[in-house]
């Protein structure tokens, strides 16, 4: 019968904490796989060991059961006897042979169940030997694998202890220096700072005096293209003035002639036309002249 995974002599899995400065890592996997390995080949042999106790434990039934039954069926046999008298020659002769081959079948399975039985005996007990073997072998390895660990544990954390130290004065020394370093880079940065701001206090009024310079030239170029730009203005406004008073002087020049050719436009009394509205007249008389005037004035614009 198989052990419950729960009772097992030794658990197949075992956990080391890394540390550092401590043993190999993939040593001691390996060194724990190895050891993982032999404990499942003993334990496939103890449950083999065992499976096999039971097979031939029932096989022991089973002949057991089958001498049972042939000794029912002797005893029925015997209890039931016949009588030789009663018989023919033939059938008594029968019946002793009956008799004489049910004794030697009683015989023969008496003798295959002695033999069974101490055959199965004797594999039971080396069965037996064999578990009580392997469970001294897993508690032997058991014991040398815990006296291992311990003593693995026990190096590892000696060794913790010596690096944790190691690394504290380490630590410390690392503090000093950067102490040190710290107030060597604030003299350094106090000094460095002094030279900047002098050097940024020259630099600031440099840059103050080229500001100022360069406002004032942008001021000044400013107001020399504000006059330019004013004096433009000016001069187009002028332009624009004497052009507005030439047209107006044009466009009376038109309105006079305008005026002076009306009654030109009047028809002679041989020359009776249906009465016109005054615009149409003058649309029709006076157009050649006005397209003359508004082209002189064109030009002369």
């Amino acid at each position: 019968m198989a052990l419950d995974p729960r009772e097992e002599l030794l658990p197949l899995r075992t956990d080391f904490d890394l540390a550092w400065r401590g043993y190999d890592r993939g040593q001691v996997q390996h060194y724990v796989r190895a050891a993982e390995a032999d404990l499942r080949l003993l334990a496939a042999d103890r449950d083999a060991a065992v499976a096999r106790a039971e097979d031939l434990a029932r096989q022991l039934e089973q002949a057991r059961s089958q001498v049972h039954e042939l000794t029912g069926k002797v005893d029925r046999l015997c209890r039931t006897p016949v009588d030789p008298d009663a018989l023919s020659d033939r059938l008594r002769r029968m019946v002793e042979l009956a008799h004489a081959e049910a004794a030697e079948v009683t015989a023969q399975a008496r003798a295959a169940a002695e033999q069974t039985w101490t055959a199965a005996n004797q594999a039971a007990d080396r069965m037996r030997r064999r578990a009580e073997h392997l469970v001294a072998e897993l508690e032997q390895r058991r014991r040398e694998l815990e006296a291992e660990q311990r003593d693995l544990l026990a190096r590892a954390h000696q060794q913790a202890q010596a690096v944790t130290g190691q690394a504290e004065r380490r630590r410390r020394e690392l503090d000093e220096q950067a102490a040190r370093l710290r107030e060597q880079v604030r003299q350094d940065f106090e000094l460095a700072m002094t030279a900047r701001r002098a050097e940024a206090a020259r630099r600031a009024e440099e840059l103050e005096s080229a500001a100022r310079a360069r406002a004032d030239q942008v001021v000044h170029d400013a107001e020399e293209h504000a006059r330019r730009v004013v004096a433009e203005a000016q001069r187009r406004v002028d332009e624009l003035r004497e052009r507005r008073s030439r047209i107006s002087d044009e466009l009376r020049l038109a309105q006079q002639v305008l005026a002076g050719a009306a009654p030109l436009l009047e028809p002679l009394p041989e020359e009776e036309l249906p009465e016109l509205l005054p615009g149409e007249l003058l649309s029709e008389r006076s157009a050649p002249a006005l397209e003359l005037v508004v082209g002189d004035a064109e030009v002369a614009a």
